[in-house]
């Protein structure tokens, strides 16, 4: 426990006090070198809310960086207020019996042996003005919040900030979380704590990546980035993050090489860990353990499935839950209305598994296994219908946990088979998010050690066919089928599974240029996707028959087929399938010469991909609107549209050049309308519309808006100018954390980042300035 303080003259004593005569000095850090990276918004914020608050609380976990914030708002409300200010170390006080002389001793003020209570001390200080900063509460709440309360009553200018990972729980108490340093913040410290140590050490462009990336793995937590930093006597940052990222455990290890006059509890990460741990009763710390098998967040469903049970009740979960939040192990994240999430930092998640045993580690991964498996049942039987956008926006928010439960099952022969299930199952998710390339690679893990059925395996092989087909390889789709057919052989497969197995094939032959071979085969799988009594699967059959059939230029049946979908569909409520049914019954149209009406039946397509979040559809969408264009000689339009399309596809893993008969009918509407591929006037439109992020994509189809005009360039950061490329390219945050390896809140920061300094509003803006400034250096 220590107190900011400072030598002064006492005056007469009072009878029950000896107050001083002066002011008390401004914040004197805790240990030298402390000085304030980042966080000026937050300490604009925090001057704003203690400008019309008395009581604020900074919660967060250990090693946010709430006792830094604490004391810079402590220095800034003396300079912009002119008010005195006391600073109170409690984190090591561990009798609340001493709480009040060692807040009086930060006021100057003596109170008598046996005279420190609340009210002693409030009456001593009753004339304060100022703002008093009660660091470090976490170990005497109730003692703290009970001071709290009787100081504000009877010292009315006084102001009290306070830091502690959980909230006092006074009447007009305002809480402010303190999270993560941005990524530019967390570099910019990383920098200095490492030159404090090495002063040679200098960040340049050999060792930045690293430094961002070490930044990123270690989330932006304060104390985690410094302990890393003081490593750089040892290893080069590459060094450091190889070691941060070799396996669990090590981050505790490497992380602790605290300086030695720091609290006790910031001179290692275990250290900061603990103490967030002793926080905890211990269902909380084992509700904490269990927890730990979720990655990218969870909802109280999911802990309450998972984590109930041997010690836990199912009604005590949502206490559980409350309480780690309160205590910081958890944080909340929601959109305002549907959904609430919860998640911790992968520190915290590491040392809580550590907290579990091997068995009740496997038993921990079998319920999140079996948590999956009935969230990809659910979502396989009622997304074919209205909820179906509903379960694709679940299914892409838990896609971390999928990710992790299909990981760990690969470790049995009997979890491997559940999850080749889940990996079937979720075809329609599959290609609805553009994640062919991970379907394929589940399939080949997770089969390789499955115990499963034939039908399950004959399906498994059936969508590996589909996705091998669809990214442009025929000859793998047609040995994985050639399996499928010979593991079935002498057996008879449901019609589910055969329906599967005949439009798969289909694909596969239409793409070797023979459509006429696939008509039979999906007649015969529509009945039977019809008699297994699965919708989804008969709107698919009949959309790839209709397509087929107009391949083989019976427009009129295709159409017939295709109007047979948008019913069955749009009795179910089903917008994926009926979307491309939509958009292929567009270019009917526009092969019957009327581009009015296709372009109409685009535009209602789009609207339904948009809302899905479906690329592949919206790529197929483009494609007819670029003919459409083309057939009206809008040749800019059809290029730019061409443009867009091609990025998408491509970021699917399909290339829309060798895909029979989408690049036949972009050739002749080239021809059509007389466009050179080679004509520079074209190139530029096709690289500006590869490069319209998805929201200009949008507004160009639906031709809602032009495409603005570029701001004066100005420099960023490599990373920042990497990101900004790929807003160009019109992927979402997400799709970019995902590409370059970082996490989301990376990404957002580097957004946030290039916005202010670019001086725009929206990532339209970012994507018109990257096209402009390719075009420059072109």
């Amino acid at each position: 426990m220590g107190v900011t303080r400072r030598k002064v003259e006492d005056t007469t004593p009072h009878p029950t006090h000896l107050p001083t005569p002066h002011p008390w000095p401004a914040v004197v850090p805790a240990r030298p070198g402390d000085p304030l990276l980042g966080r000026r918004q937050e300490l604009t914020d925090l001057r704003r809310t203690l400008g019309s608050a008395r009581l604020v609380t900074l919660t967060g976990p250990a090693g946010i960086g709430k006792t830094t914030l604490a004391r810079a708002a402590a220095a800034d409300h003396e300079r912009a207020r002119r008010e005195e200010t006391w600073t109170v170390d409690l984190a090591d006080l561990v009798d609340p019996d001493l709480l009040g002389h060692s807040v009086a001793g930060a006021f100057g003020v003596r109170l008598p042996y046996g005279a420190a209570g609340a009210g002693d001390l409030a009456a001593a200080v009753s004339d304060r003005a100022g703002l008093l900063v009660l660091d470090g509460c976490a170990a005497m709440l109730d003692a703290t919040a009970a001071l709290v309360t009787v100081l504000l009553t009877t010292a009315p200018r006084l102001r009290v900030l306070v830091t502690s990972p959980r909230q006092l729980g006074v009447t007009g108490e305002v809480v402010v979380p303190v999270g993560p340093l941005a990524a530019e913040e967390a570099q910019a410290l990383f920098a200095a704590r490492a030159a404090a140590a090495l002063p040679s050490f200098r960040l340049t462009e050999d060792n930045a990546a690293a430094v961002a990336g070490l930044c990123d793995v270690l989330e932006g937590v304060p104390l985690a980035v410094e302990l890393a930093a003081a490593r750089v006597l040892v290893l080069s940052p590459r060094g450091i993050l190889d070691r941060l990222c070799a396996r669990e455990g090590d981050r505790q290890r490497l992380l602790a090489k605290g300086a030695r006059d720091a609290p006790p509890r910031q001179r290692s990460l275990r250290a900061s860990l603990e103490a967030s741990n002793d926080l905890c009763t211990p269902q909380e710390r084992l509700l904490w353990a269990r927890l730990s098998v979720f990655t990218g967040g969870f909802p109280l469903e999911a802990a309450e499935a998972v984590c109930a049970g041997d010690g836990i009740d199912e009604a005590d979960v949502l206490d559980l839950v409350d309480g780690l939040l309160e205590k910081s192990v958890l944080t909340r994240e929601d959109d305002g209305a549907t959904y609430a999430r919860f998640r911790m930092l992968e520190s915290l998640r590491e040392y809580a598994a550590e907290q579990l045993g091997a068995e009740q580690q496997l038993a921990g991964r079998g319920r999140h296994l079996a948590w999956c498996a009935d969230l990809v049942r659910a979502a396989a039987n009622s997304s074919f219908g209205p909820a179906q956008a509903e379960w694709y926006r679940t299914l892409r928010r838990e896609h971390g946990n999928l990710r992790e439960a299909l990981r760990h099952a690969l470790g049995t022969p009997a979890d491997a088979g559940r999850a080749l299930e889940m990996v079937t199952a979720l075809e329609p998710y599959w290609t609805v998010t553009g994640r062919l390339s991970e379907a394929r690679h589940w399939l080949a893990r997770v089969s390789a050690v499955a115990e499963a059925d034939a039908g399950t395996r004959a399906r498994a092989l059936a969508l590996g066919a589909w996705t091998a087909t669809l990214q442009g390889e025929p000859a793998t789709g047609r040995s994985l089928l050639d399996q499928a057919a010979a593991l079935l052989a002498g057996g008879a497969a449901d019609d589910a599974v055969t329906a599967r197995l005949l439009v798969a094939r289909a694909v596969e032959v239409a793409w070797q240029g023979s459509p006429a071979e696939a008509l039979a085969p999906l007649e015969q799988a529509v009945a039977a996707a019809r008699a297994a009594g699965d919708g989804s699967l008969e709107s698919t059959a009949l959309l790839v028959w209709a397509l087929s059939r107009s391949f083989t230029g019976d427009l009129d049946g295709a159409g017939a087929a295709l109007r047979a979908c948008v019913d069955l569909t749009g009795r179910a409520g089903e917008v994926h399938v009926r979307s491309y049914a939509l958009s292929a019954l567009g270019m009917l149209a526009l092969l019957r010469g009327d581009p009015d009406a296709a372009a109409a039946l685009e535009v209602q397509a789009l609207e339904m991909t948009t809302a899905l979040g479906d690329r592949s559809a919206t790529a197929f969408v483009l494609e007819v609107l670029a003919w459409v264009a083309a057939a009206e000689r809008r040749r800019e339009r059809a290029a730019t549209l061409l443009g867009a399309a091609d990025a998408l596809w491509r970021r699917l893993g399909v290339d829309p050049d060798g895909v029979p008969y989408l690049s036949a009918n972009r050739r002749h509407s080239e021809e059509h309308a007389g466009i050179d591929r080679g004509d520079a006037a074209f190139r530029a439109a096709f690289r500006r519309g590869a490069a319209l992020p998805d929201e200009q994509v949008v507004a160009l189809a639906l031709e809602q808006a032009p495409v603005e005009e570029e701001p004066e360039e100005v420099p960023l950061t490599r990373r920042e100018l990497e990101v900004a490329g790929l807003v160009g390219c019109g992927l979402s945050n997400r799709e970019i954390a995902e590409q370059l390896k970082i996490s989301q809140r990376t990404v957002e920061s580097h957004v946030e980042n290039t916005l202010r300094k670019l001086g725009f509003g929206s990532r339209t803006q970012v994507a018109a300035w990257v096209v402009e400034r390719e075009a420059r250096h072109r």
